[in-house]
């Protein structure tokens, strides 16, 4: 099946997105630009953003109540090309209107050159434009280019395999399930604002822990059955098992890990809940005609229900982390899938036994195992027999056994990638930031996270940003893993730079090819063979 790989969005800034300042009221706004009249992003962006308006208007109160695709702006981008803003009320400062082939008649387009909120590829979110909140969509060839460049550090034959099933071709279901999506991120934001989880919290989560995943994996083989039966009393009893599960998987975890995964299925799970709804509703959908000038675009009847048995079946690979698609697979990576698509199994079953659920889980606590559990209440003596039973019959114990293999290999794993920054022959750099407090700010991907120990991760897949107590930047300018250790109040990572050219800039700030790192008034450098280390007063 064609997988679709998500964005490696910036799940955790350094600091709020700076919106675009907007003029006072007493003073004019400078005179339009002259209009833009050439589209640089891929054209068939315009088709899929048609396409997503006409499924919300016909299916919207379905899909989830309350949710209007036209109160949410739409900016499609490619980065440093140009980015297109649709369903704006006003024209944010830097743009122009867009005045060329437009399928949207007379509603107000604008268009940016050259300049991007997103500078980097597939960055599918929201962001805050001109004090407003607006969805955020990567042109497909901008998804690509990601996926193409994340492809070169795969193994040859897992690359090929891809190419020689047409996979880098974008699917234009896939588009329209992608704004889908991140256009609910913006609507849960407007109604739940301060609810998000803590994506520090997947350096602490116990990613290899063999009880755990073994009980994933259960709770994905039995949400899969649940969501393929038609006979309601089954869906119930396999939902009824599934809880049986989830509080006993959920009752070894700490208070925090169970929170970021309620968060995460809360968020994520929600907004692949949508596409899953639509997989359901959409087959009597007539597609906009635009849609069919999209190579691999064969209308929806059958092809959604197809696509629906597929997710469940991913559904149950991503639960016994099977495979390695995401490059991390013993990272972050897999957990956070795992969220996205059992929240959105949940949203289901809870569709079947408690209907009111969207009216609720906006409030504060509220999640969707909190009101699936509620909907088939049990007492603690019925959960553990079910408990006995469920385990028995989906072979726990071989579950088992797998996930205790899947501890060796990832402890030896994750070894050797701390092995190749602290054991490396080139410039070895290490920040010792002890006396500048422990608040941290950082700008990474929860995708690219590899927990090392219970104080220190290994941060990846995205080039990393880390501002430190006392106010001093440090910015990857590439992708290279960075070892941050909590503990010992260490960062550490390699790079070509020769040593002494980093530890004479310390005084005035580093700025190698690799990295830049700001001026900190008293810190030293000492250099000792390959290794730097620059130490904050």
């Amino acid at each position: 099946m064609r997988t679709r790989l998500a964005a490696l969005a910036l799940a955790v800034a350094l600091a709020p997105a700076p919106a675009l300042a907007q003029s006072p009221a007493a003073t004019p706004r400078a005179a339009e630009p002259a209009p833009i009249r050439d589209l640089r992003i891929d054209p068939l962006t315009f088709a899929s953003a048609v396409e997503y308006r006409h499924i919300i208007a016909t299916l919207g109160p379905r899909l989830f109540p309350g949710w209007d695709a036209h109160s949410v702006p739409m900016l499609l981008y490619r980065p440093r090309v140009q980015e297109v803003l649709l369903g704006a009320r006003r024209r944010p400062p830097g743009f122009a209107r867009y005045a060329g082939p437009s399928p949207f008649g007379a509603e107000p387009v604008w268009a940016r050159n050259d300049s991007t909120v997103m500078d980097i590829d597939g960055q599918n979110t929201r962001t805050q434009l001109d004090s407003a909140e607006v969805l955020v969509v990567a042109d497909r060839w901008s998804r690509a280019r990601e996926q193409l460049r994340g492809m070169l550090s795969r193994p040859a034959p897992l690359a090929n395999e891809w190419l020689d099933r047409w996979n880098f071709i974008p699917s234009p279901y896939d588009e329209v399930e992608i704004m889908l999506h991140e256009a609910f991120h913006v609507h849960q934001f407007r109604l739940a604002p301060a609810k998000g989880a803590d994506e520090g919290g997947i350096a602490r989560y116990p990613l290899l822990s063999p009880a755990n995943n073994a009980l994933f994996s259960i709770e994905g083989l039995v949400l899969r059955d649940a969501l393929r039966s038609r006979d309601p009393a089954v869906r119930r009893a396999k939902a009824r098992a599934f809880v049986a599960v989830r509080l006993e998987r959920r009752a070894a975890l700490d208070t925090g890990s169970a929170g970021y995964e309620d968060l995460n299925e809360y968020t994520e799970g929600l907004g692949r809940y949508v596409e899953w709804r639509f997989l359901q509703l959409g087959e009597t959908l007539t597609p906009t005609p635009g849609m069919f000038q999209q190579a691999g675009f064969t209308g929806y009847g059958d092809v959604l229900r197809r696509r629906f048995e597929r997710q469940l079946d991913d559904m149950v690979k991503l639960t016994a982390n099977s495979d390695d698609r995401f490059g991390n697979r013993f990272g972050g990576g897999p957990l956070r899938f795992r969220l996205y698509v059992l929240g959105a199994a949940q949203g289901l079953l809870l569709d079947d036994l408690a209907p009111a659920w969207k009216r609720h889980i906006f409030e504060p606590g509220a999640s969707l195992t909190g009101l699936l559990a509620a909907a088939v209440a049990m007492s603690e003596a019925e959960r553990r027999a079910l408990l006995d039973t469920t385990l028995r019959a989906y072979g726990h114990a071989a579950a088992l056994t797998t996930a205790q293999a899947f501890e060796r290999e990832g402890r030896a794993a994750i070894q050797r990638k701390v092995d190749a920054i602290v054991q490396t022959t080139r410039t070895l750099v290490q920040v010792r930031y002890a006396a500048a407090g422990d608040r941290l700010g950082m700008g990474y991907t929860p995708f690219g996270v590899t927990a090392v120990t219970s104080q220190s991760a290994i941060y990846d897949l995205v080039p990393v940003a880390l501002r430190f107590g006392n106010r001093v930047l440090l910015q990857m300018k590439s992708v290279i893993p960075l070892l941050l250790d909590r503990g010992a109040h260490t960062v550490t990572f390699a790079v070509d730079s020769p040593p002494a050219a980093i530890a004479e800039a310390v005084a005035r700030g580093i700025d190698v090819a690799e990295f830049s790192l700001g001026a900190a008034p008293g810190a030293t450098a000492q250099v000792e063979g390959n290794r730097v280390t620059i130490t904050f007063p």
